[in-house]
């Protein structure tokens, strides 16, 4: 079995329910193409453990869980599925209505219920994944040079910020946010002339130092009631605009002790507010060999899975290193693309997160989506395995 190292019915009470996709009105900082909100849902499929979870039924065909189960990995036991958001949020009422509590992962623009009927109440999950929280929650030395503006200063830091480029500028907000939608690199005036429009929605805006890191990680820790525990690290993939693409993790891909003291110390001061779960912190190693943390996420993160899967996969495949690839699409049918990720694993070189049967939502004006960790000893054997998947009709971002 791939089971994962901690789970979240190991940090949430047994009467939990997983319910990560927020309300379509409160996607403002999060992405809304190719159904990213419902693929979402899904993707705590692998480390809910005992908890049962809502998610689209696109991402739960029995082809789908019977590749996952196949591949060893651990299903949850109750499986709640929807079709569109007005039917999941009427199935979140029922389960509240049954006594059980919500644990999110974004918060929405309203509750949904009481804040006793959640895990972790919104309104702790909502300050503590404010962007402008982060100087409370690093210590000192590792906070970036920033400052945070109203709204109705922004406009005046725009028109000066052309001396000041590159920088960085983060939506600071109550909402759920990830994936980049919530950030702008400034690097040319054009940019900067996009920031007005795209943060208008925001009550306040981050304005932060650029800072051009050597390398990136994101160091994640589990918080449950008795402890906070260390779970480990995945070295970030992004492109030469700063985009997210994924994450490599294993051997040589570590990152130093002083990093995940800093993470330790974001993660001591959730715990302490009473936040339980999975946080990560992303972080960067800057000239001189310090770290500065750029972002913090009190939530399941992309890279979750990859590091709480990666021992067991290291164990039942001696597979020391992976790759995660998030957001791949496969040019043929669901069925194939399903056909073709149990042929990986057969292989032992890839551990299929998610198969999404996008043209069932569609009519087929999108292909079908899957996230999978691509594993080997080696970094050469992990990207021959993604040339493999290249090879046989798979677009990796």
């Amino acid at each position: 079995m791939l089971g994962p190292a901690v789970a979240l019915s190991d940090l949430w009470p047994s009467d939990a329910v997983v319910v990560q996709r927020p309300s379509d009105d409160s996607l403002d900082w999060l992405r809304r193409a190719c159904l990213w909100a419902d693929r979402s849902s899904a993707t705590p499929l692998t480390y809910a453990g005992e908890l049962p979870i809502i998610c689209h039924e696109a991402a739960v065909r029995p082809g789908a869980l019977e590749l996952l189960s196949d591949a060893g990995l651990r299903l949850p036991p109750e499986i709640i599925p929807y079709t569109q958001c007005d039917e999941m949020l009427a199935l979140v009422a029922d389960q509240v209505r049954r006594g059980r509590r919500l644990g999110i992962t974004y918060t929405s623009r309203e509750p949904w219920a009481p804040a006793e009927s959640y895990v972790n109440p919104p309104d702790l999950v909502a300050e503590l994944n404010d962007k402008a929280s982060l100087a409370d929650l690093l210590p000192p030395e590792a906070v970036p040079e920033r400052r945070v503006v109203e709204q109705p200063e922004l406009a005046a830091v725009l028109s000066s910020g052309a001396r000041s480029l590159p920088l960085v500028l983060k939506a600071s907000s109550r909402l759920g946010s990830g994936a980049g939608a919530d950030v702008l690199i400034c690097c040319t005036q054009d940019d900067l002339e996009r920031a007005g429009p795209k943060f208008a929605p925001a009550s306040r805006v981050v304005v932060e130092r650029f800072y051009q890191f050597s390398a990136t990680w994101c160091v994640h820790f589990a918080l449950s009631d008795e402890r906070v525990r260390y779970c480990g690290t995945a070295q970030q993939i992004c492109d030469a605009a700063g985009t997210y693409l994924g994450n490599w993790s294993g051997a040589g891909f570590a990152v130093e002790p002083d990093a995940i003291e800093v993470a330790y110390h974001a993660a001591r001061a959730g715990w302490s507010r009473g936040y339980r779960g999975f946080m990560g912190l992303d972080i960067g190693r800057v000239a001189g060999g310090g770290f500065i943390g750029f972002d913090l996420n009190f939530r399941n993160n992309g890279s979750t899975p990859q590091v709480l899967l990666g021992a067991a996969i290291g164990s039942a495949w001696g597979a020391g290193v992976s790759r995660l690839c998030l957001g791949v699409r496969f040019s043929g049918a669901f069925e194939s693309m399903v056909k073709q990720l149990a042929a990986g694993v057969t292989r032992r070189e890839l551990v299929p997160l998610l198969a999404f049967d996008t043209p069932s939502v569609t009519a087929g004006a999108e292909q079908p989506m899957c996230n999978v960790l691509v594993a080997g000893d080696t970094v050469d054997a992990v990207d021959r395995a993604v040339t493999r998947l290249a090879q046989t009709g798979f677009t990796i971002p």
